[in-house]
């Protein structure tokens, strides 16, 4: 091991807290341009990698069902008729309202996909598909359907994982 390699072994210090870990291992900054005189190469904080795969924080289908069942109450009920020109529209509230409620729940790690779909009923067979690569240990989705004698709606919201 050579004289430099020793001296930045001892320049390490690390300190585990939350589990992350902290390096002051001096950046390599150009002091000069700094206009600050208390900054200087020995004093800056550099943080490390946490290398933490898993969600502290990880999506849960209990409360996303409970989003779910409070906005089709809140838009759907036994005697809601479809409305071509409104459906579209309705589409799009309940997408971004599901979708922003569930980022308010601040579940770490996951984007959120929001698809809702009326259709409305006229004696006719419907087949309605959500297709997506997905890893069964992490990637999670909760769907919903709403029906009546005039419409069908149906709300899938996809937790997808992102490290």
């Amino acid at each position: 091991m050579s004289s430099r390699e020793a001296s930045i072994d001892e320049q390490i210090h690390e300190t585990r807290e939350e589990d992350s870990i902290l390096s002051f291992y001096p950046a390599e900054i150009n002091v000069e341009e700094i206009d600050d005189p208390n900054i200087s190469e020995e004093n800056i904080i550099k943080y490390e990698n946490t290398y933490r795969m898993e969600s502290k924080k990880p999506f849960d289908e209990r409360l996303t069902k409970v989003v779910l069942k409070t906005e089709i109450e809140n838009h759907f009920n036994n005697e809601t008729k479809y409305d071509s020109n409104e459906a579209v529209q309705t589409c799009s509230n309940i997408s971004l309202n599901v979708r922003n409620k569930i980022r308010e729940m601040e579940f770490d790690r996951y984007k959120i996909v929001c698809i809702v779909q009326i259709v409305e009923k006229r004696s006719q067979g419907m087949l309605s598909k959500v297709k997506f690569l997905r890893d069964l240990t992490k990637d999670k989705y909760v769907k919903t359907k709403f029906e009546n004698n005039n419409l069908v709606a149906t709300i899938v919201v996809g937790a997808l994982y992102y490290e």
